[in-house]
This record gives C-alpha cells, sequence and structure tokens, in this order.
C-alpha cells in the first residue's frame, strides 16, 4: 500500500520539480543530469525506512504512549502532520480499546513530525529564543519517549558534504536543548542516506559540548555581525577535500592528497586568487548604445557616501519619540542648489545636532546619495552625522552624483516578482573591481529584466546610486534600462 503511493504521485510530483527547476534563475547543471529511476529508488527507500520504524513500534507493542494515544490525551504541542487539528482530544479512528496495537495503530503512532509540505520553504525553520540562529528539523521520530532527530539526504553519502551532516545534526541536538529550555536532550541523531537506503548514526553532543556549542556560535555571531570580514579574516587555503565511501562511511585515506582539491567545483573558483580561472569579467570605461556613448564606472569607483554644505531651510523637528526613534526632514540650500536631507527607510540616525534651525550652516556627513521626482536626497542612517559648520566650510551639492551606468556579469539573480509577495527585480553584478547589487521596484522593472540569466553580461544605463548592507547599490527608475551584452554560454562558466 506505501509504495502504490510512490506510483501514484510520483509522475505529478516530477513534474512539478521540473518545472520549478527551470523557473529557478540561479539553476546549474542540466535537466538530463537527473534520473527519474534513481529518484523513484530514492522514494522507495525512504519508505521502507519509515516503514521499518513503523515495525519497531508495533514489536514494541505500542511504545510507552500507547495507551494514552488511545484515550486521545497524548497528541503533543508540535503534532505531527496528520490532518487533525493542532488541539485534539478525540480518540483516534483507528484506535482500539485494548488489547495488542495493530499496523493501523503502528503507522499513527510512529507517525514522525516533518516539514509539511503544505508550509512553504524554510516555513517552518526552529529558532532560538534570542532569535540568532534557526535551523529546520526534516523527522523528528518520539513514539517510544525519547527525541530522535533525522535529517533526510538525497544521496548516496560519498560527497565531502557528508562530513558537514555530522556538525549539523550535532547543532539540531543542541538547537532543541536551547528551545526547550535545557530540560529535554535527544537521545538520537541519524543521516538517512536515500541512495543507499542506509542509516548513519551520529555520536550525540554531551550537556559539556551542548554548552560550548552557545558560547562558540553566539561568537561568531557577534563577529559576522560587528563588520564586514578583511582579506585577512578570509584566508584562501581551502580545507581538506574530505572522502566518504556510500552510506557516509569515512574513506581511507580520508582527504584528498591535493591540497586545492576543493577548489574544483568551489562556486568562487573565479574570484580566488588560489584559483587560476578566468571569469572573463568586464571593466568598462565607455559603451555605445541607442546612438548614444554611455561612461560607464566601475564598481569600486562608485561613492554612495557623500558629504554636502548648505543652510538649513524649511526644518521639520528633530522630534524624538518614546523609541528613541528620530524623525526630521529639512531642505539644503546652497544658492541656487538643494537637496531633501531626511532619515533613510527603516534608519535612525543619531548623530544629528540639537542646535540645527532655520538658516543655520551644516555640513551633512557620509550621507547616501539618491533622487526623488527630480529633487536630490541626501538619506541619512547610523553612520551619518549632521553638524553646525562656518561660512568657510564647502562641500558643493552640485557635484553629487546621483545617475550611474554600469556593466557587469550577473552573479546571482536575488529576487523575481512572482505577483504575490515579491514586488521587486534584483540582481548582483561582479565587475573586475568589484561587487554591486541591482535592485527595481513594480513599474521601475524593464522589460528586458524578465530575459537576464545568471551569468550574462548586462550593462544598467541610467541607474540611480545607492546602498544597501554597507554595498554600493545601483536602483532603477522607469527611466532605466538593462541591456544585454554577452550571453553566459559565450562566456567562462562560473
Amino acid at each position: 500500500w506505501a509504495l502504490a503511493r510512490l506510483d501514484f504521485h510520483f509522475d505529478a510530483c516530477w513534474e512539478a520539480a521540473v518545472h520549478n527547476w527551470k523557473i529557478t534563475k540561479n539553476r546549474s547543471g542540466s535537466i538530463e543530469d537527473a534520473d527519474e529511476d534513481e529518484c523513484r529508488v530514492m522514494i522507495a527507500a525512504g519508505i521502507r525506512m519509515h516503514l521499518d520504524e513503523v515495525e519497531g513500534c508495533l514489536e514494541a507493542n505500542g511504545g510507552p504512549m500507547l495507551e494514552a494515544w488511545r484515550a486521545g490525551e497524548a497528541r503533543p504541542d508540535s503534532p505531527a502532520p496528520d490532518g487533525f487539528p493542532l488541539i485534539w482530544n478525540t480518540p483516534h479512528k483507528a484506535a482500539r480499546s485494548s488489547g495488542e496495537v495493530t499496523w493501523c495503530e503502528a503507522w499513527e503512532l510512529a507517525r514522525p513530525w516533518f516539514v509539511d509540505p503544505d508550509a512553504g520553504q524554510f516555513k517552518q525553520a526552529t529558532c532560538h529564543p534570542d532569535g540568532w540562529f534557526q535551523g529546520e528539523y526534516d523527522m523528528i521520530y518520539r513514539w517510544n519517549g525519547n527525541i530522535r532527530i533525522i535529517d533526510i539526504k538525497a544521496s548516496i553519502g560519498k560527497g565531502d558534504r557528508s562530513g558537514d551532516y555530522i556538525e549539523q545534526l550535532r547543532l539540531y541536538a543542541w538547537l532543541w536543548w536551547e528551545t526547550h529550555d535545557h530540560t529535554e536532550d535527544v537521545e538520537g541523531l541519524e543521516v538517512w542516506y536515500l541512495g543507499t537506503g542506509t542509516v548513519k548514526v551520529i555520536r550525540k553532543p554531551t550537556e559539556s559540548e551542548l554548552k560550548d556549542y552557545e558560547k562558540e556560535l553566539k561568537e561568531l555571531y557577534q563577529k559576522l555581525r560587528a563588520g564586514d570580514p578583511s582579506e585577512a579574516d578570509c584566508p584562501t587555503k581551502p580545507a581538506p577535500l574530505r572522502i566518504f565511501e556510500e552510506g557516509g562511511k569515512a574513506a581511507d585515506p580520508p582527504t584528498d592528497p591535493d591540497p586545492n582539491a576543493r577548489c574544483i567545483r568551489c562556486d568562487y573558483r573565479g574570484l580566488c586568487e588560489n584559483v587560476e580561472h578566468d571569469l572573463d569579467l568586464p571593466l568598462e570605461r565607455r559603451i555605445e548604445r541607442f546612438g548614444h556613448a554611455w561612461p560607464i564606472t566601475p564598481f569600486a569607483e562608485i561613492v554612495s557616501r557623500v558629504d554636502a554644505v548648505g543652510n538649513v531651510g524649511l526644518l521639520r523637528g528633530p522630534e524624538f519619540d518614546e523609541k528613541g526613534i528620530i524623525t526630521f526632514r529639512f531642505d539644503l540650500k546652497e544658492g541656487y542648489d538643494k537637496a531633501v536631507v531626511k532619515p533613510n527607510y527603516g534608519k535612525n540616525p543619531t548623530n544629528i545636532s540639537r542646535a540645527i534651525a532655520n538658516g543655520v550652516r551644516v555640513r551633512v556627513k557620509n550621507a547616501i546619495p539618491g533622487i526623488w521626482r527630480g529633487n536630490i536626497e541626501l538619506l541619512l542612517d547610523e553612520e551619518s552625522e549632521v553638524v553646525i559648520t562656518d561660512d568657510e566650510d564647502e562641500a558643493p551639492i552640485v557635484e553629487i552624483v546621483t545617475q550611474v551606468n554600469v556593466v557587469g556579469r550577473v552573479w546571482s539573480i536575488d529576487a523575481i516578482p512572482n505577483g504575490v509577495d515579491v514586488k521587486r527585480w534584483a540582481v548582483t553584478l561582479l565587475d573586475q573591481s568589484g561587487v554591486c547589487s541591482v535592485v527595481a521596484f513594480r513599474g521601475s522593472i524593464p522589460i528586458t529584466a524578465a530575459s537576464v540569466e545568471r551569468g550574462d553580461e548586462v550593462a544598467i544605463l541610467n541607474g540611480t546610486i545607492g546602498e544597501f548592507g554597507g554595498r554600493a547599490q545601483v536602483k532603477l527608475s522607469p527611466s532605466s534600462k538593462v541591456v544585454h551584452l554577452r550571453a553566459n554560454d559565450e562566456l567562462p562558466a562560473f
């Protein structure tokens, strides 16, 4: 019966998976590399592995929760997706009043918690109580009164990643411990390799190791949040490439003797000085399109922070609410030139002189330039300042550059409008000098954006300079253009 479900549902699921792959802009490889028969074999293996669990429950006569389950009293706070409501204290239709456990009862008792396919991708992640770490379990068995976390891998386990799965499962054990007030320990950790139909048991962390995880991971999180790492923090020295036999068993020898073996398939091989792989990245200064010569700015030369000096006019604020959030807006005027100064969206600049008033001369420091309805804007965040200055100080508004043209290769497509909850188009571009993000919203998304693929070389013409996450950003307006220069199949693969 269970394997018959595979035959019934497989074709529709396969077609849906192929469709989703084809519409994924950052996809790699070829659909011809996917083997339907291999996929069927792996699904059947997963079903059989679960049936082994059901049989174990049957042999244990339902385990310690049988009687409570039969009475409708054993539903956990986070029940397995079974079609019943979250809170449900009615006995199951398959429940008997007494006697030995049946196959149907064992099936229901052994049903694991798993990621509900209808929930959406990464919608059932478990978060650390303080919000700085999250993970998503594949399956959790608990019919015998113990917690066992299962991670499912659609592979035979021979790749280098099999080494990462060990730490991944141990981190899951730590996350469970953290999210249950340090009162519940995970009893078992397992990797199920569907390609071989085998189980790899992972040693669970000790209480001392669980406490060490908290300290080490929090320090790592704080380091990552402290700011952009320097090149010295990221040495181009790859870790040894680990070798495993089928089922995730360590090989002999356990690592590849080539110290750069990991670099062969590394996503960043074209950007790393440790590898000779030329991506043929552009570094243009000028292109001709639409009967016009367009000056091109390399990414490293985009100025996304500026200073400006002028007199304050039409001041509103500054005002502070009970949470310390500041609101203000004023015109910065110098002769006939003007810029609107205000907080950037979602930001809370705090370095604003309390002596600011209409007619006072100020220097606006480290602002993000922008343009809105033909007016220059200076957007402020926590890194910006407004200070009182004198008549000798100069930083002309007229010299602020808000528009830019760039050329780069598409490293990733970060957002595509779907007509539901995503209303922007965003890509990350590379040139020889650095990295730049590009974003367009709603009516500013050019028609040509739909045909952009990862690896293409494109030009963004008449974009507006901005910044996001500490990185230069180019924002598109209705007058901006996205122009294809070279297709990805004409260039070296990433």
